[in-house]
């Protein structure tokens, strides 16, 4: 099995964090009271840290998807 290499980092910081919600809030054209802006960037950290678990899950280069997926 090979290593994959480092993901890039994501930002998960208040301040990055911060600056994605201002910038796809008017991309998104859903509008977002001021108070809910602390837990909108709460969520954004949550998904880059989840994100972060997925990317860097080391996977063997033989292993291939699931030709169909059942529950």
């Amino acid at each position: 099995m090979t290593t994959p290499p480092p993901s890039p980092p994501l930002p998960i910081d208040d301040v990055s964090a911060g600056a994605i919600v201002d910038a796809m809030v008017p991309l998104a054209g859903i509008p977002m009271a001021p108070e809910w802006r602390g837990t909108v960037i709460t969520a954004v950290q949550a998904t880059a840290a989840a994100a972060a678990l997925l990317l860097d899950f080391p996977l063997d280069d033989t292993v291939e998807p699931a030709p169909v997926f059942r529950a």
